[in-house]
């Protein structure tokens, strides 16, 4: 399913940020309009700045739809108000602080052609520099905790037959560069706004997808370019980001985890966690677990919800996964040192 395309940027005091990033974004919904003869829309989700975004925006943009919010509530809700607002069968996610390739909606909604296919993301460059920053997702359930940090990306001749195919998945679609089906966004109920402010939201959204039956996948062709975290690391301390990040972490777990043998094995591991983190002055270990604690009812309703809809299990969203990176030709990076070691003149894919 190609199809008509809505837009949302959720922004925050971020109006630089869309005077620099917004004409990239109006190109290239230009460029998927006169490639498909699909229409699109671009929503700015406006989450209670305080600078002059609500003023200046429909001045200097007059064909973008501004939503306003009274209060700052955080990416869940800001991304749920604009879901929400979008009018067609698409919606592109993206951050105020990306700016994107013309080819970028052509390529990823070709997936949705693929009734089964829920989310794609996209590849994700340095801001100025062409160092690979993000793709696909390399997802594994190990010491009781699923891990989704780690990229991959697809670049050897047999690695380009799969991207024609369309066959790469992710472990799940990046928030802030990533196409999805409204409709199943809306089965879904959007984000998970008890993730509020930040962090872990797109991984859960994107694994009940996966279990709900749909596919998520990686599209390299479709470019971004990311400064990282510009929004949350000017108005947040670490240690504060670190501690809602590990909360979220467990509340994913705890809402999401029904297969008996995995809940068992985070069970074992938390509570491995909970004895030893002390032996090296973790505190915030313990603060975030009272943190994630405290929403534990909220938390078992919500778990009641998910299990019930659920299509696939734990074990074989894992399976799904694990076969696909073992047969895959592709290459998985665990930190961005290796690779600026393995391609020191990495260059952007042709968009």
């Amino acid at each position: 399913m190609s199809a008509d395309l809505s837009i949302v940027i959720p922004s925050c005091n971020g109006l630089h940020l869309l005077r620099e990033n917004l004409p990239s974004v109006q190109k290239a919904a230009q460029h998927y309009h006169l490639k498909s003869g699909y229409k699109t829309e671009i929503i700015v989700v406006d989450d209670g700045s305080q600078d002059e975004t609500c003023e200046a925006l429909p001045v200097e943009f007059p064909d973008v739809f501004l939503m306003a919010r009274r209060h700052n509530e955080g990416f869940a809700k800001a991304c749920n108000t604009g879901f929400e607002g979008a009018g067609f069968p698409l919606v592109a996610l993206l951050n105020n602080d990306v700016r994107i390739e013309e080819g970028y909606f052509v390529y990823q909604a070709l997936h949705f052609r693929d009734p089964e296919v829920f989310a794609v993301t996209a590849k994700v460059f340095e801001w100025d520099q062409p160092i690979f920053a993000t793709g696909g997702r390399f997802g594994q359930f190990r010491r009781g905790f699923w891990s989704v940090y780690f990229n991959y990306d697809a670049g050897t001749p047999p690695a380009r037959e799969w991207i024609e195919e369309r066959r790469l998945l992710s472990a799940y679609a990046i928030g802030g560069f990533s196409t999805y089906n409204r409709e199943k966004i809306q089965e879904l109920g959007g984000f998970n706004e008890l993730l509020s402010p930040f962090h872990w939201e797109d991984v859960d959204l994107s694994y009940r997808g996966w279990k709900r039956g749909w596919e998520v996948r990686y599209e390299p062709r479709s470019v971004a370019h990311h400064r990282v975290s510009t929004t949350i690391n000017a108005y947040y301390k670490k240690k504060f980001v670190d501690a809602i990040s590990f909360r979220n972490r467990l509340l994913f777990h705890w809402i999401n985890l029904h297969s008996r043998s995995y809940l068992l094995r985070h069970l074992f591991w938390l509570l491995v966690l909970t004895l030893t983190r002390v032996l090296v002055f973790d505190l915030y270990f313990y603060r975030s677990l009272g943190l994630a604690l405290r929403r534990l009812p909220e938390v078992l309703k919500i778990r009641k919800l998910e299990r019930s809809s659920s299509r696939r299990t734990d074990i074989e969203v894992s399976g799904i996964l694990g076969r696909f990176y073992d047969s895959a030709p592709i290459e998985i990076y665990y930190n961005q040192q290796e690779v600026i070691q393995k391609h020191p003149d990495f260059e952007e894919a042709e968009a």
